[in-house]
């Protein structure tokens, strides 16, 4: 088990946009679909890679979302095999985390098993849906990570700390949006049945 230090003051790289990261999700997936089978309900590509048109660190970020979380020894194992990584309670508490770095040691994947319903697996899905349906929030958020990046190229950690307001406020925008969209469902829905 290794435990990457989202604190270490690395330097770190932002792309524009670029259509291959599905299909390198894509190719993710097809491991993902064979490592995980039975214990994944699904396994979707989140995070900034996943949203058209957005400036991102070029890492592939995907959600397994499983019905419930385990050891997962076997599905280590393969892992480490397929040259991954892996940590433990990295992004949230009863959580695991692989990942894949380049020769360099800079992060190409990132792998979240998350439990179905878990205010992880909600937040990842809510933020990327939110942000694929606002572009204007998008261009926002891309022109302050190249703002950031600009002040703060070697040290992650700065970088990571001088976005987190905007992230707050986008974050809380983002779950208002979706309890919004959740109820007009619930109001067409009955609309229809009664």
């Amino acid at each position: 088990m290794t435990q990457p230090d989202k604190n270490l003051k690395r330097k770190y790289t932002l792309s524009e946009y670029d259509p291959e990261w599905t299909q390198r999700f894509l190719a993710i997936k097809e491991l993902l679909s064979v490592v995980f089978s039975e214990q994944a309900i699904s396994i979707e590509h989140v995070g900034s890679t996943a949203v058209p048109d957005m400036t991102a660190k070029p890492i592939i970020d995907v959600l397994i979302t499983v019905k419930a979380m385990e050891p997962f020894t076997h599905q280590k194992e393969l892992m480490t095999d397929a040259g991954y990584e892996w940590g433990e309670n990295y992004i949230a508490p009863n959580t695991v985390f692989f990942f894949k770095t380049k020769a360099d040691g800079e992060k190409v994947e990132n792998i979240h098993i998350c439990g179905v319903g878990s205010p992880k697996t909600r937040q990842f899905l809510v933020m990327r849906d939110y942000l694929r349906t606002h572009p204007e929030k998008v261009k926002e958020y891309s022109d302050l990570k190249k703002k950031n990046t600009a002040l703060y190229p070697d040290n992650y950690p700065a970088y990571r700390e001088a976005k987190a307001p905007f992230l707050e406020k986008l974050e809380a925008e983002a779950y208002e949006w979706f309890r919004n969209k959740t109820e007009n469902n619930l109001l067409i829905k009955n609309s229809y049945n009664k």
